[in-house]
């Protein structure tokens, strides 16, 4: 029993040992997270390469590589961003078809997301980490869902109006200061500058212009003719119904054999194809096709640079009937990822983002000639000045690129018969409509 009692008092001690050693230590301290929080974000920083393709032009590919992608790299030192340039001619297709295929794609509005995103090739973005955050700050204008997902970003936008040159208005007799507003001024218009006689040179004066050279493009110069087609039915048709299954363009009410009775008379006082004869030759009275963000070649224009305002006005493109709305397109720059790995996936994400900041978005808009798609910008005061607000103030009638992923076929068909009605006059305006009717049908048949 003593033993047993000196082995307890012995316990006992060391016991008041190690609790007097334990309270002479200095209380633990709360976990802050510093610890977790450094380890993610070691975990988080982001590493890789990724590829952006950028419209063809270099006012795009010096923008993007020159200040995004720096922007972006020095930010995170252990990315490269590589930027490339959109192959001419059309040969986007056949690149990707050949398994080239950059992170991002800036494309258009409209059927280009709608055709990747039903060939199964691009993000929905609607499923990345942010994206809700990312889609709730900018304008639903702007934004179409494909096939139950969100296949792009808006990056930017931009509308198409009449420019017209004031020095051949003031000669040919007519006011400046009241550009035509339906087509039958506009015609009237255009045949009292075409009788201009000829400049010093030997150059002749044209009362209108259209990018001809262009036919061939399909889907994207569609966009560029689409906005005086809808003044021929107040904005109430495009080529396709609300579905995509069908084409609607040979309707009556759409007005489209209209459209083009006028192009073929417009294109009386044109020259055939715009090369040398541009609206920035000085020699060209109206241009129904001037998107915003060509304003930067205003700066280039023969014997110095044409102003907006001064010797260059703006106007809505022209309607029917006087009181009429003046609609145009809206079109834009998407951004689009095309599907690699989720890592790959997610660095490209995190790039949008980053274009799509505030602050980084406007320096684009600003250097690239663009108007905003982020709510916060909307109402900046840079996009209120007299030569940008004409064109802010147009979106409100203006009609986004129809999401069909079909657009670029049927669009050649369209275009192929109006080079044989309005350039070679070999079909009248009805025929073209009809047979280009046909053959869409039979397009979206087959897919």
């Amino acid at each position: 029993m003593k033993k047993l009692m000196s082995v307890l008092a012995l316990l006992s001690a060391l016991l008041l040992v190690v609790v007097a050693c334990s309270n002479s230590e200095e209380p633990a301290q709360p976990d802050t997270g510093e610890n977790e929080s450094a380890t993610n974000e070691e975990e988080n920083e982001l590493s890789g390469e990724i590829t952006i393709m950028v419209p063809a032009g270099g006012y795009y590919y010096d923008h993007t590589r020159n200040f995004l992608a720096k922007k972006f790299m020095e930010r995170h030192p252990n990315v490269k961003v590589n930027v490339e340039q959109e192959p001419d001619g059309g040969q986007l297709t056949a690149r990707l078809a050949a398994g080239d295929i950059p992170d991002i794609l800036v494309g258009v509005f409209g059927y280009q997301p709608a055709k990747f995103a039903q060939q199964g090739m691009i993000v929905n973005l609607a499923e990345m980490p942010g994206a809700d955050e990312l889609f709730d700050r900018v304008s639903e204008h702007y934004v179409q869902e494909h096939f139950g997902g969100k296949y792009y970003v808006p990056w930017n936008a931009t509308t198409q109006m009449m420019i017209y040159n004031k020095a051949l208005f003031e000669e040919a007799g007519l006011d400046p200061d009241n550009p035509p507003t339906t087509f039958e001024e506009y015609l009237a218009a255009a045949e009292a500058i075409h009788n201009l006689p000829d400049r010093e040179d030997g150059s002749k004066v044209f009362g209108n212009v259209f990018w001809n050279e262009a036919l061939a493009w399909g889907g994207w110069y569609w966009t560029m003719k689409a906005q005086i087609y809808y003044n021929f039915n107040d904005g109430k048709y495009g080529l396709f119904n609300e579905l995509g299954t069908d084409v609607v363009f040979d309707e009556e009410e759409a007005g489209f054999a209209d459209f083009l009775t006028f192009m073929r008379q417009a294109q009386e006082y044109a020259p055939e194809q715009m090369e040398n004869n541009d609206f920035f030759s000085r020699n060209v009275g109206m241009w129904l096709q001037f998107g915003y963000g060509w304003k930067a070649n205003l700066a280039e224009a023969k014997d110095g640079p044409m102003v907006i305002g001064e010797d260059v006005g703006v106007a809505p493109i022209p309607v029917r009937q006087k009181g009429d709305t003046h609609w145009s397109t809206l079109d834009g720059r998407s951004l689009m990822i095309f599907k690699s790995n989720p890592e790959q996936e997610r660095l490209a994400f995190e790039f949008i983002k980053f274009m799509m900041e505030d602050d980084i978005n406007l320096e684009s808009l600003k250097a690239l000639e663009q108007l905003p798609t982020l709510k916060s910008l909307q109402n900046h005061e840079y996009f209120q000045a007299e030569d940008i607000k004409p064109f802010v103030e147009q979106l409100e009638h203006a009609i986004i690129n129809e999401p069909v992923a079909e657009l670029d076929d049927v669009s050649n068909i369209i275009l192929q018969y109006y080079i044989e009605t309005v350039i070679h006059h070999n079909l009248t305006p009805e025929e073209a409509v009809e047979r280009a009717a046909e053959e869409a049908r039979q397009i979206l048949h087959q897919n």
